[in-house]
């Protein structure tokens, strides 16, 4: 795995805070989760953009306002593109494909141990109800890597759904999918298709599997359109 450099994150993590602060009561806080899954399918995805992207889908475009009010904006941008610069390095297609089995993306994934709700909800990062339903790890991460799917939704499905591009795609994504699935039918469904019988399949097991469809996916939109692409 690429290494995370942990005090940037915790940086990171700290400034994000102060837009956490200035969000409306009404207005669901976005995490460094959701932040961090969001800036790997911008850098892995079909568009090319900058991390600033991330930052306006996710806090809309008045977001810098409330940094410059606390002379934070600079400060604010050292950390988030040193965090995107690591995710780049991670999915290196040189790297990639020196090595596909080897595991080089290190996603920001909070665990919520009882220390880190305390500690959320004292800075207001998540309120009291939100702590009650946290959802399992990765789930955030996902949903920010999905949203920016979604964002750019023209340019993620340009190939046509029955093509081996499109097929492949579908696989891929349904395994970063898989990591959000509540337990029940669908989940177990996807387990059993998906996986040997005798395997167990936890959440860390699902994570694995779609940080490796992410570095796929990295090479997937690097092939010519006629070519095929790796999958595990």
């Amino acid at each position: 795995m690429t290494d995370i450099d942990h005090a940037n994150a915790e940086r990171l993590a700290g400034l994000l805070q102060i837009l956490a602060a200035a969000a409306e009561e009404d207005e669901a806080p976005v995490p460094i989760d959701t932040l961090d899954g969001y800036m790997t399918a911008l850098v892995c995805g079909p568009v090319v953009v900058s991390p600033l992207r991330a930052m306006d889908a996710l806090f809309g475009e008045d977001w810098p306002a409330v940094l410059d009010a606390q002379d934070a904006t600079e400060a604010f941008m050292d950390v988030l593109h040193q965090r995107w610069n690591e995710i780049a390095e991670a999915l290196d297609p040189a790297g990639l494909m020196a090595d596909q089995e080897q595991m080089r993306l290190s996603p920001l994934i909070t665990e919520f141990d009882e220390a880190t709700k305390a500690e959320l909800l004292s800075q207001g990062v998540l309120t009291a109800d939100q702590l009650e339903t946290l959802p399992p790890p990765g789930v955030m991460w996902v949903e920010g890597f999905m949203r920016a799917v979604h964002d750019h939704e023209d340019a993620w499905y340009a190939n046509a759904e029955d093509s081996p591009q499109g097929q492949m795609l579908d696989a891929m994504l349904m395994a970063l999918a898989a990591v959000a699935m509540l337990p029940g039918e669908q989940r177990d469904a996807y387990i059993a298709e998906s996986y040997e019988e005798d395997e167990t399949v936890d959440q860390n097991v699902l994570i694995d599997d779609a940080l490796f469809s992410v570095q796929d996916l990295r090479l997937f939109w690097m092939q010519p359109a006629s070519t095929g692409t790796p999958t595990h």
